[in-house]
């Protein structure tokens, strides 16, 4: 085992790792529609609850098709 100081990129690797992490979450599956793919910016909290557009999406409505394989 060596005594070396660790040199100044792993350093740096380590910081920016933790900076990442600091920075970016995991976001919930059930607000991930909501955060990337909603035009309106903030919603209330009744109008969250009643969306059409998140409860569709969560019974499967916006799900892209699977590709059908011939057999």
């Amino acid at each position: 085992m060596t005594d070396a100081a660790p040199s100044s990129s792993t350093l740096w690797n380590r910081l920016s790792r933790w900076f990442r992490g600091q920075l970016l979450g995991e976001v919930p599956p059930e607000i991930a529609l909501c955060e990337f793919d909603c035009p309106r910016g903030q919603c209330l909290e009744d109008e969250w609850a009643t969306c059409q557009r998140r409860l569709t999406r969560a019974a499967g409505g916006l799900m892209p098709e699977s590709p059908k394989i011939p057999k």
